[in-house]
C-alpha cells in the first residue's frame, strides 16, 4: 500500500511539473498577446509576436507528447489500464494531447484577434491554475497517508508481540480508507491527463 501511494505521488508530481511548465508557457503567450493588442504596433511587429505565439502553442502539445511517468506517456491520446494488484483496484486513464496549432486559428496578428486571445488564455491559465491546486492538495493527502500506514505497521508490530489475540477490525477498517486514497489518487491523475486538451478548447472558444 506504501509503494502504491509513493508511486501515485510520483505520477501526480509528474502531471504537476507538466502544468507548471504549461502555466510558463501560457503566461508568456499572455505577455505577446498583450504586446500585440497595443495600438501602436506595425503589423511587421504583429508577425514577429504571432510567429513566436505559435511556436508557443506547439511547445504545449510537446509537452502532451512527451511527458512521462516510468517510460509511458501521460497524455498519449490512449485509454490505458491501471492495475493496483496488491489491492485488487483497476481503472482506465483516458489520455489525450491538444491537436497542433495548425487545427485551430488562435492568433495575435491584428489587434483584435490580439485582444480575443487575451480573454481565452485568462481562461486557460485559471483553470490550469485550479487543477494545479487539486494535484498539489492530492500529493499532501497521500503524503499523510504513508505516514500513517507507516505509523500503523509499527504499531500493529507492537502490538503483535504482546497481545496474540489482538482485535484487528479495527486496523483493517482504517487500512481499508487509506487504501481509499490511493484510488482517489489514480482519478486525480485522469483527470489531469485531461489538462492539455482542456487548454486547447479553452484556447479554441
Amino acid at each position: 500500500a506504501i509503494r502504491n501511494n509513493e508511486d501515485a505521488i510520483s505520477m501526480l508530481r509528474t502531471a504537476e511539473a507538466a502544468l507548471q511548465t504549461v502555466t510558463n508557457i501560457l503566461q508568456r503567450m499572455r505577455d505577446l498577446a498583450v504586446q500585440s493588442s497595443n495600438g501602436t504596433n506595425s503589423n511587421k511587429n504583429r508577425h514577429s509576436l504571432n510567429k513566436e505565439f505559435q511556436s508557443l502553442t506547439e511547445q504545449i502539445g510537446y509537452i502532451g507528447e512527451t511527458t512521462k511517468f516510468n517510460d509511458l506517456s501521460v497524455f498519449d491520446g490512449q485509454n490505458r489500464r491501471v492495475t493496483l494488484d496488491d489491492i485488487g483496484h483497476t481503472v482506465y486513464i483516458s489520455k489525450s494531447i491538444p491537436p497542433s496549432p495548425t487545427q485551430h486559428d488562435i492568433k495575435i496578428s491584428t489587434e483584435q484577434e490580439a485582444r480575443t486571445t487575451i480573454r481565452k488564455i485568462e481562461e486557460a491559465l485559471q483553470s490550469v491554475s485550479l487543477h494545479r491546486a487539486d494535484l498539489g492538495s492530492m500529493i499532501n493527502r497521500l503524503q499523510f497517508n504513508i505516514e500513517n500506514l507507516n505509523n500503523q505497521s509499527m504499531a500493529l508490530t507492537d502490538a503483535a508481540s504482546l497481545i496474540e489475540d489482538a482485535d484487528m477490525a479495527q486496523e483493517m477498517s482504517d487500512f481499508l480508507k487509506f487504501k481509499l486514497l490511493t484510488e482517489v489518487a489514480i482519478s486525480m491523475v485522469s483527470q489531469a491527463n485531461q489538462i492539455p486538451q482542456m487548454v486547447s478548447k479553452l484556447l479554441q472558444s
